[in-house]
């Protein structure tokens, strides 16, 4: 029998695609870099880094030549010679693999979802840095800036460690799916603090001096409260890059009667700059942390430990929002309500158990919330009594729905020990509400959906039963 094959080679799709975006970024930075000189600010290390931690199936062997290729090729492409490509953007590979290595084995998630996580990136940019800066010193005749080695090794340092302070928070905490923008983060409270941070950048432009570059602080730091952490990352990216072409430009740090400004002032207005946004960054990953732990702790204090089902409090409070809704807008859609239980549940319990109960429970209580659309609240009410409420729904529209649900229960299997299969089935009542009764509450409100369950009990179970229309 022939040997199993242990190593897959990567499709070539993917590679050439890193191959082409690496030449294209590295050719971006090149042409727009200022002559004889290194970059004011190289983005692509940090970029491909991002995508790097994004993308794991990249960082592989491949992967990394794929990117060393296409740094030589663009910068053959632009005019030096074979050895100082290489050996330029050797430098660039020493920043990418020291840093991917440590983001990837600190402990906490590359992602920014770990307390943790921003010293882990600084630590990771700062070690990478180095590395790259180091490199670069080790050239033949390394003469940027016409300056010592020393001078050659803080610029490389500089630049690279703020640039990817400012650049991958965005990066690792873009969401891997667009949706269509929140209408309530549009509004005119909602854009203050963006407001104030634009007023505060166009103040230290205004202003200058040195303690210009701490303007924007107060407003980020309103971001970070009222913002998604990757809005907040992407709003210090951009301010700390504006700050940074301000500095180059002798505007932001000095003010604007200035026309220069030294090697040695630049590069700690990169490290200044990167350091101040950071400030804001832990606090928005704090925040969020937070946030995510009250949503936990809201989630199982409304729903029900097995089934994930609303609990019956929950369910009361969210339909008597909707019913309240309603009650403000008359001449608004119906509101349909169904009662939901299942068929000789306390016999499945005496005959197999309720381990057994627990999983017709769990499996019952999945499927249902498979079928019911966003915006339909599923709540367990006890044992195994549920209720579903409809928005929306009249009562031809209800009915339908509850039949279908009916339909899905009865289809389901459940294997046993013996080899046998259990099958279950449910009644449901239905009621539709009109707008006299949009002001009820939920236990008075399920009532004739009650009554309607009870009748289809009592003749057979495993059906569905509308209950009588009120009249108005």
């Amino acid at each position: 029998m022939a040997a199993r094959k242990l190593f897959h080679p990567p499709s070539i799709l993917p590679l050439a695609g890193l191959f082409v975006l690496t030449l294209g970024l590295t050719l971006l930075g090149t042409l727009t870099r200022p002559i004889e000189s290194l970059s004011l600010f190289w983005p692509i290390n940090a970029i491909l880094l991002g995508l790097l931690l994004r993308q794991a199936s990249l960082a592989t062997p491949p992967g990394w030549l794929a990117i060393y290729l296409g740094m030589v090729a663009a910068d053959l492409l632009t005019g030096n010679d074979l050895l100082t490509a290489l050996w330029l953007n050797a430098c660039n590979m020493g920043l990418l693999l020291t840093a991917w290595y440590l983001m990837v084995h600190l402990p906490g998630q590359p992602r920014l979802e770990h307390p943790l996580a921003l010293l882990h990136l600084l630590l990771a940019c700062a070690a990478g840095a180095a590395v790259a800066a180091s490199l670069a010193c080790t050239m033949d005749g390394a003469r940027w800036f016409d300056g010592t080695l020393q001078t050659t090794w803080l610029s490389w340092f500089t630049e690279q460690f703020s640039t990817c302070l400012l650049i991958l928070p965005a990066l690792l905490t873009a969401p891997r799916s667009w949706h269509r923008p929140n209408l309530h983060e549009l509004r005119l409270l909602r854009a203050l603090p963006l407001l104030a941070l634009l007023a505060s950048l166009a103040a230290g432009l205004v202003i200058g001096g040195p303690g210009a570059l701490a303007f924007p602080v107060p407003a980020l730091l309103w971001c970070a409260l009222r913002y998604r952490l990757f809005t907040l990352a992407v709003l210090t990216m951009l301010t700390g890059l504006v700050e940074i072409v301000g500095v180059a430009g002798s505007l932001t740090f000095y003010g604007v009667a200035q026309h220069s400004i030294d090697d040695s002032a630049l590069m700690s207005a990169r490290l200044g700059i990167s350091m101040l946004v950071m400030g804001p960054l832990v606090v928005a990953v704090a925040t969020t942390i937070n946030r995510q732990l009250l949503e936990r702790l809201e989630h199982r204090a409304n729903h029900d430990t097995l089934t994930g089902a609303l609990m019956r409090n929950a369910l009361a409070q969210q339909t008597s929002a909707l019913l309240e809704r309603r009650r403000q807008q008359p001449g608004s859609s119906p509101l349909s309500l169904l009662m939901i239980d299942i068929d000789h549940f306390k016999a499945i319990n005496d005959t197999h158990g309720h381990a057994m109960g627990d999983q017709v429970l769990r499996t019952f209580a999945a499927e249902l919330r498979q079928q019911l659309r966003q915006g339909e609240l599923f709540g367990r009410l006890g044992g195994e009594e549920f209720a579903v409420v409809l928005p929306g729904a009249n009562r031809v529209e209800a009915l339908h729905i509850a039949e279908r649900l009916r339909a899905t229960v009865e289809r389901l299997q459940f294997p046993l020990a013996d080899g046998g299969t259990l099958r279950i089935t449910v009644s449901i009542g239905v009621a539709t509400l009109g707008e006299r009764e949009y002001d009820l509450p939920l236990e008075q409100a399920l009532l004739r959906a009650d009554m309607a369950l009870y009748q289809a009990k009592a003749q057979g179970r495993n059906r569905v039963m509308m209950a009588e229309e009120r009249p108005d």
